[in-house]
């Protein structure tokens, strides 16, 4: 363990220690339903750290972290997040759950409900809790906006932009939103290759200059059919622009004994639009059987303009790379539940989805030759993948005593994929996925969870074509023969609660993991090796994960609070390469979050900062191994107010330590597995300080 970490951890341990015990002692939390599943709290709980929008008020819930719902998971049984509004879930693949809260004001929510384990009137769909805010009967408009002015490194500003406006007509409520978006962040890295005996090759020196602009309109309806019938409309959209421009100079062998040897030059144009619209139908036959029909249409493209890359020795052009790509994805989803609370203690949901997907990939490389442009092949860069899916699903949930819950489900889905271009395929697979959770709070304030599931990850459409990343000089060729990874995830978890606004929970797991995720070894046939996406057998994973929520009174620190997360993994799986035993891809050992807040309401001012931070990481390539490293973690800070206008003003830095993002790649001649180092080459990017000037308000 590091000394940071080792510091941050005890750090965290003692201030829990100290505070914890004196809230246990003196809090006698107000609206608590302390002796069930459902603690209760109070808008005037939160008045303390001066929210805004439900948002703020989600994200000081004390023990509860917002999980948006997995919007990239194969269909919608999986796309729930762990927040209810009103007592039903909002959340679709169109529109997320911090995008919904966002648009809420404070003042139109009664209170707030976490609801710790199971019960009939409310399925937790995997998740250890959920929170169900509670609004008051809204008529008339409200409305929230959010702008925000960043200063980037290279002084370059930038600007995010979000409003909305609900406007309800008696039953009917009409909601419209709007976010503009343009960023414009310049990236300063280093580059210096060596040989494998440590003697330099080459020093490089880039500036690349990023802009990102996007317009994202949204709309929602929800309004009833009927007395028992209730239908909602999500509809989201986005149209957006990346352009880069990276120039290099390149000193051969390093900067402080030659002079210039070559300069690049990398442009690149990306272009692309989204849109998704989620149809969800609620009916109530009768106080105990229900039915919700959910209509999902989603399209999406990208439009790569000819990205260059361009080298002059010094001045005049001595070589050019030309890569033109082109994607257009699309998603149409059906399902259908069906409810029955049986009575107080069980419900049955039964389920059944049908779904179909597609992505087409144009890809197309080209390298100056004589001073003409020819095209590289390469495998597998035009191709249309098809994904016809289907699943039949049965949960249950039993209340078996008022201390005890039981939840469990079944699903079986049957899928049939297709590849047609440079590549013809045809694959079909079948997955039984069945998951169990048992609840038990032996006191009031503590809780303890068990649960066993089977995952499959949804299919990354990508991956079955061809990509090509000049700025890393990386060929990924695609894989027709590329599986969905699977897993059965065993977990234990407890919380302990330290009266209303006080916790820490402690989760241990294991994944056993089949047809893991990664990188394999492809040849084209012509004695070319390539790096492919790929399933590279069977592995494990443990983790252990530490959350806790502490006011910091008894340290003195009136009004604050501190919030963390510290996760430790360790991954193996046998490298398909080497055939030894190593971690997975991209896997970090440690992680942890810190954030740290504190309210002055007398003088309407409150400061924070937060703090992230990860261990170093690898990945393993056919010819080459990446080490990763975030020497100093990211630490952000803020001062805001609230005294004018209502409105809160927000005064911060992100970045401070300007901690640069390193990478160590080692590059092998032939296989790695042969261990004959060809260079190495040593990265650092820094992105700089960003401050910004953020106003809020809702009302």
């Amino acid at each position: 363990m590091s000394v940071r970490l080792a510091a941050s951890l005890a750090l965290s341990v003692s201030v829990t220690a100290l505070s914890l015990p004196a809230h246990a002692q003196e809090a006698t939390p107000p609206a608590t339903r302390a002796n069930t599943a459902i603690i209760g709290y109070e808008a005037v709980f939160f008045d303390q750290f001066a929210p805004v929008t439900a948002l703020d008020m989600i994200s000081r819930l004390p023990g509860f972290s917002l999980n948006d719902g997995d919007t990239q998971s194969r269909g919608l049984a999986d796309a729930f997040g762990n927040l209810l509004i009103n007592g039903a879930r909002p959340s679709d693949k169109s529109i997320g759950l911090g995008t919904i809260l966002s648009r809420i004001p404070a003042d139109q929510v009664l209170s707030i409900q976490l609801i710790r384990e199971p019960v009939p009137e409310y399925e937790m769909r995997g998740h250890g809790q959920l929170a169900n805010v509670i609004l008051r009967e809204s008529s008339g408009m409200a409305s929230s906006f959010d702008a925000r002015i960043n200063y980037f490194n290279g002084q370059r500003l930038g600007s995010r932009v979000q409003g909305s406006v609900t406007r309800s007509f008696g039953d009917l409520e009409l909601t419209g939103a709007l976010t503009v978006n343009w960023r414009g962040p310049r990236v300063l890295r280093e580059d210096r290759d060596f040989n494998a005996d440590g003697s330099p090759i080459q020093e490089a020196y880039d500036s690349e200059q990023r802009t990102f602009r996007s317009l994202m309109p949204s709309f929602s309806v929800v309004t009833p059919l009927g007395a028992n019938t209730r239908l909602r409309v999500n509809t989201s959209g986005e149209v957006w622009d990346w352009n880069r421009r990276q120039r290099t100079e390149v000193y051969v062998p390093t900067r402080d004994t030659s002079p210039l040897s070559r300069f690049e030059v990398l442009d690149t144009r990306n272009e692309g639009w989204f849109f998704s619209t989620t149809a969800t139908l609620n009916h109530d036959f009768s106080d105990a059987l229900s039915s919700q029909t959910v209509l999902l249409v989603s399209r999406d493209g990208q439009d790569n303009q000819p990205e260059t890359f361009t080298t002059f020795d010094p001045v005049s052009i001595t070589d050019q790379v030309v890569v033109d790509f082109a994607n257009e994805g699309e998603e149409t989803a059906l399902r259908q539940n069906l409810t029955w609370t049986v009575n107080d203690r069980h419900s049955l949901e039964f389920g059944a989805e049908a779904a179909f997907n597609a992505n087409e990939n144009e890809l197309a490389l080209s390298e100056l030759s004589g001073g003409v442009l020819v095209p590289i092949d390469l495998p597998v860069a035009s191709t249309r993948v098809e994904e016809r899916r289907s699943e039949l699903s049965v949960r249950h949930v039993w209340g078996v005593t008022e201390r005890l819950s039981l939840e469990s489900g079944l699903r079986y889905e049957t899928s049939e994929i297709s590849q047609s271009g440079d590549a013809e395929q045809e694959t079909s697979f079948s997955f039984l996925k069945p998951e169990i959770s048992l609840t038990w709070r032996p006191t009031d304030q503590r809780r303890w969870r068990f649960a066993l599931e089977r995952n499959v990850d949804q299919l990354s459409f990508g991956k079955f074509a061809s990509s090509v990343d000049l700025t890393s000089e990386q060929i990924n060729v695609g894989n027709p023969d590329y599986r969905p990874q699977t897993d059965w995830t065993l977990e234990a978890q407890l919380e302990q609660r330290f009266g209303e606004d006080a916790s820490a929970t402690v989760t241990v797991g294991r994944v056993w993991v089949q047809d893991l995720d990664d990188f394999i070894v492809v040849s084209d046939g012509n004695g070319n090796v390539f790096d492919a996406p790929g399933n590279i057998g069977n592995g494990t994973l443990d983790r252990v994960t530490l959350e806790w929520t502490t006011p910091l009174d008894r340290l003195g620190l009136r009004n604050a609070t501190l919030d963390g997360f510290l996760e430790w993994y360790n991954s193996n799986v046998t490298d398909p390469v080497t055939g030894l035993d190593r971690a997975w891809s991209g896997i970090r050992e440690w992680e942890t979050r810190l954030d740290f807040r504190q309210t002055f309401p007398e003088s309407q001012v409150a400061w924070g900062w937060d703090y992230f931070w990860l261990s170093d990481g690898a990945v393993y390539r056919a010819r080459e191994f990446r080490e990763l490293t975030f020497p100093k973690g990211d630490f952000d800070i803020y001062v805001e107010t609230t005294r004018w206008f209502g409105l809160t003003t927000r005064l911060g830095a992100d970045f401070i330590f300007d901690s640069p993002e390193e990478m160590r790649r080692t590059f092998y001649t032939g296989s790695r597995a042969d261990g004959v180092i060809s260079r190495v080459r040593e990265t650092e990017a820094k992105q700089g300080v960003t401050a910004y000037l953020q106003v809020r308000g809702a009302f």
